[in-house]
């Protein structure tokens, strides 16, 4: 509970700097498979992650269909994928995908 609010509380610090005073800030918690979650707070094409017990900035990148976000630091190769209910979470390691969460839903 505690790392969801210092999720939101992030958010809520740096939003202002991210994304416009329209953007509504929207907090998700994602059952994925194994039984493990994901905490995201999206706000405008941004979002942050809680992952391994810290916060990791994302941002919005292209995607053919569905939505995609992007490690926004140099210190984090995660990328947030999916399609309509279905987010996906993979790392990039030399080029290398691997899959940390897999079907994640709402």
């Amino acid at each position: 509970m505690k790392k969801t609010f210092a999720l939101a509380a992030m958010m809520a610090a740096i939003a202002p700097n991210l994304a416009s005073a329209a953007d509504e800030m929207i907090q998700t918690k994602y059952a994925c498979e194994g039984g493990k979650t994901l905490d995201v707070v999206y706000v405008g094409d941004y979002a942050v992650m809680l992952q391994m017990d810290e916060l990791v900035p994302l941002k919005r990148a292209k995607s053919a269909s569905g939505v995609r976000y992007i490690s926004a630091s140099k210190n984090y190769t995660y990328e947030l994928w999916g399609k309509g209910n279905d987010m996906n979470l993979s790392t990039h390691d030399g080029g290398k995908e691997q899959t940390v969460l897999s079907s994640c839903k709402p």
